[in-house]
């Protein structure tokens, strides 16, 4: 039988020293880091964070009327800059164009979110979960691996594990404050796993 996911918290909260999760001072500098952290350690992405502020930069509208080209620069440190640069625009329109996002149904923001382009299904629940307060599971890379090590068969991609296993995360009734401290120590967790391994962390505690 799969380790419910009730008691994967418990094990893990046991066992995972965790850090702030997510850090940010604002919730559009949650927003801006969940684009810049796609494909990059957290550690390159407090570089262009410190840059954008640096700038003044830390506000939608702000944001939107730097030039591309400033921008590029600004978040260097955090890779795929070019790109990135887009998205981080294409998600201020967003915000810009929808300033009462937060009144919206969780599957209907969810597809809002969804529709800019650079917000792929990890970022949006990113969003969902740490901006705007919504409890959903983030089934990213460590959370799929972790899956597997506590015995559930996990689809490969991020869209196949929420879609096949979001009910058993649902049956735990986790809270949107839960939700969030489960992923830091997931993400925490899964550092600590490259050495300690996955099925040690999830073992029965004393």
């Amino acid at each position: 039988m799969p380790l419910p996911f009730r008691e994967i918290f418990t094990r893990l909260e046991a066992r995972v020293p965790m850090e702030v999760w997510w850090p940010g001072e604002s919730d559009f500098e949650i927003m801006v880091g969940a684009i810049l952290t796609q494909n990059t350690a957290w550690t390159n992405v407090e570089y262009a964070l410190a840059n954008l502020k640096s700038e003044n930069l830390m506000d939608p509208q702000a944001l939107l009327d730097c030039s591309t080209e400033q921008l590029v620069e600004l978040i260097r440190p955090a890779g795929y800059f070019n790109a990135k640069a887009k998205y981080l625009k294409n998600l201020c329109t967003w915000v810009l164009a929808n300033p009462n996002a937060a009144d919206l149904p969780t599957p209907e923001l969810r597809k809002s979110l969804l529709s800019v382009a650079g917000v792929g299904p990890e970022t949006a629940d990113d969003l969902l979960l740490y901006v705007y307060q919504r409890p959903v599971f983030i089934f990213d890379t460590y959370a799929r691996r972790m899956l597997e090590a506590a015995g559930y068969d996990v689809p490969k991609s991020y869209e196949g594990a929420r879609q096949a296993l979001q009910h058993h995360a649902d049956l735990a009734g986790f809270d949107t404050a839960q939700q969030a401290k489960l992923h830091g120590l997931i993400v925490d967790g899964g550092k600590r796993a490259r050495t300690e391994g996955w099925q040690d962390l999830l073992a029965p505690l004393p």
